[in-house]
C-alpha cells in the first residue's frame, strides 16, 4: 500500500517520474517492513511474559532456545511477506512506466530482507531482558536509527580530538550494526554501480554472524530469566 504513495509524488513533476517512484517506493518498503520487525521483535519475549502465554508455550515440547528461534523466524517471515508484496507492487509500477525493471531493484529488495534479519535479532535480544514490551521496542527503534547513522558517527570520530570521546564513539560504531550496508536506494535511483559478488558474500556473512551473536546472547539471558 505504501508504494502507491510514489504515484502521488510522481504527479508533482513531469521529469524524473520513474526516479521518484523508485526512491519513494524503496524507502516506503524499507521503513514499513523495518517497523514491523521492530514492533514484533521488541515484544516477542517480554510480551509473552506479560500476557502469561509464555507458560503455555514453554509447557509444550519446546525449550527456551526453540522459543527464541521460533519467534525470530516467525517475525522474519511476517516482515518478509510484507517486503515481497510491496516489492511486487513496486516492480509492477516501474514496469508500467518504463517497460523494464533493472536488476538493482530486485537486489535492493533482497538487501532489505537481510536488514530485517539483523533488526529482528536485535529486537529479540532486547526483548529477552527488557522489563516491558515498550522498553524492548524503543531500544530496538533506537538502535535502528543509530544503525542508519553509523557512517555519520564514524565520521564524527575524525572531528573529535579527545581520545576518550573518540574511543567511545568508535566503540559504539563497532557494536552497532551498520544498516547503511543494506541501503541500495541511492545507487538504484541514481544509476550508480551495484555491489559485486564479493560485497554480497561479505554482507551475507555479516548478517549471519551478527544475528547469531544476538540470538546466542538472547538465549543466555532468557535462560537466566525467572518466569
Amino acid at each position: 500500500m505504501i508504494v502507491f504513495l510514489s504515484i502521488l509524488f510522481s504527479l508533482l513533476t513531469f521529469t524524473a517520474e520513474v526516479k521518484i517512484i523508485k526512491d519513494v517506493g524503496l524507502a516506503g518498503i524499507s521503513i514499513f517492513s523495518s517497523l514491523i520487525a521492530i514492533f514484533l521483535s521488541g515484544e516477542a519475549v517480554v510480551g509473552e511474559v506479560e500476557k502469561k502465554t509464555i507458560y503455555i508455550l514453554l509447557s509444550k515440547p519446546a525449550d527456551r532456545a526453540g522459543f527464541i528461534v521460533g519467534s525470530w523466524l516467525g517475525i522474519i517471515l511476517t516482515a518478509g511477506v510484507a517486503i515481497l508484496i510491496n516489492g511486487a507492487v513496486l516492480v509492477f509500477l516501474i514496469y508500467l512506466r518504463q517497460n523494464f525493471v533493472e536488476p538493482g531493484i530486485f537486489l535492493a529488495i533482497s538487501f532489505m530482507e537481510l536488514e530485517i534479519i539483523i533488526i529482528t535479532s536485535i529486537g529479540i535480544l532486547f526483548s529477552s531482558f527488557s522489563s516491558s514490551a515498550l522498553t524492548g521496542t524503543l531500544l530496538c527503534l533506537f538502535v535502528y536509527l543509530l544503525g542508519h547513522l553509523n557512517p555519520q558517527l564514524y565520521l564524527l570520530t575524525k572531528l573529535v580530538d579527545r581520545r576518550i570521546i573518540k574511543g567511545f564513539i568508535s566503540l559504539i560504531c563497532w557494536i552497532l550494526p551498520n544498516l547503511e550496508y543494506f541501503n541500495l536506494r541511492e545507487k538504484v535511483v541514481k544509476g550508480y554501480p551495484l555491489p559485486d559478488v564479493i560485497y554480497i558474500g561479505r554482507l551475507l556473512l555479516y548478517t549471519f554472524f551478527y544475528s547469531a551473536i544476538c540470538l546466542v546472547i538472547a538465549h543466555l539471558l532468557f535462560q537466566r530469566k525467572e518466569l
